[in-house]
């Protein structure tokens, strides 16, 4: 999918790098999943929660972003969904898990994802379940 969205916005260039993409790491896998869900037409990205690191100070400054929140978000016909990512002997953390409780609770779709298998088996078996609700018209 990402090799023909490059044919298609870059018509006169005659060669392409091809796209390689791979789960074996937690960043690898996070770049597969907000890329799939891209080129399907969905919004999706990673959620960055590390914080800054303050030249000034030199200190880590800590993120604004409530502590717990997934790897990634989309929202795919109208519906909001999460998907953590954790590779090897990663677990989730107690934080993670209250706050993926309270995504739940409010609604939102959240999976943990091990590899990119798993997670486009859950996404394909979601999708009927999910169905595009008339939004609202923007209004500046």
């Amino acid at each position: 999918m990402a090799d023909q969205r490059k044919a298609e916005k870059h018509p006169n260039v005659p060669y392409r790098v091809k796209s390689k993409y791979s789960d074996k790491a937690a960043n690898d896998l996070t770049t597969c999943i907000v890329d799939y869900l891209t080129l399907c037409g969905h919004f999706a990205t990673r959620l960055q929660s590390t914080g800054t690191y303050r030249d000034d100070i030199k200190k880590w400054v800590p993120s604004q972003q409530k502590a717990g929140l997934p790897d990634t978000v989309a929202i795919v016909d109208s519906y909001v969904l999460f998907c953590e990512v954790k590779i090897g002997n990663d677990r989730v953390s107690e934080v993670q898990k209250a706050t993926i409780e309270s995504l739940l609770l409010s609604g939102a779709y959240v999976f943990i994802a091990k590899d990119f298998q798993s997670f486009y088996d859950w996404f394909t078996a979601l999708q009927p379940q999910l169905h595009r609700a008339e939004s609202l018209p923007f209004q500046p």
